[in-house]
């Protein structure tokens, strides 16, 4: 029963990427640039996600549907979990004036672009800032995940982490505080 069950997925799977991806490879999401500044009570964030939304994307922010990249920050201590955030980046195509509506909550900003490049160059930065009292030591992580849509188009959910190869893309940095000397 399971053989036959775990089948029928596996070759729904693969139907379905073949009608909706042309030219399904996957991608090799990664963070690159990252750094981590702390000045005073506030942790400053920055990275670049590299190499995620080459490939079959384009169909999928223009399919109409609104598509969210989720990041997860994460800041530890010996003591253990500092300070957590989950928080998206949205991207709405729309048709009539051929441009991509996007939505960074992190920075709370509202902006658009013209072109998938400059769309990508917008959705792939993290700039971010939290306040994390006393860290002086530890670690501060930043990960990235799509979750499932439902294509209306043909009336199934669609897992968007194929197209990362089933990957979360994460990078993690151990930072201390530098030691001032007067």
């Amino acid at each position: 029963m399971f053989q036959a069950l775990s089948s029928k997925i596996i070759t729904g799977v693969i139907t379905l990427s073949m009608l909706l991806l042309s030219s399904y490879e996957g991608n090799n999401a990664a963070f690159e640039n990252f750094t981590a500044t702390v000045l005073g009570s506030n942790v400053y964030i920055k990275a670049n996600l590299v190499s995620a939304f080459e490939n079959d994307f384009e169909e999928l922010f223009k399919s109409g549907q609104k598509i969210d990249i989720f990041f997860n920050i994460n800041i530890t201590d010996e003591d253990g979990p500092v300070y957590r955030d989950e928080f998206i980046h949205s991207i709405l195509f729309n048709p009539l004036e051929q441009i991509y509506l996007i939505f960074l909550e992190e920075q709370r900003t509202q902006t658009t672009a013209a072109s998938m490049e400059e769309l990508i160059e917008i959705i792939s930065n993290v700039d971010y800032v939290c306040k994390c009292e006393g860290f002086r030591e530890g670690n501060i992580s930043i990960t990235s995940h799509l979750k499932k849509i439902r294509l209306k188009s043909i009336g199934r959910e669609y897992d968007m982490m194929m197209l990362w190869k089933f990957k979360r893309p994460k990078v993690k940095h151990r930072y201390k505080k530098p030691i001032i000397e007067t």
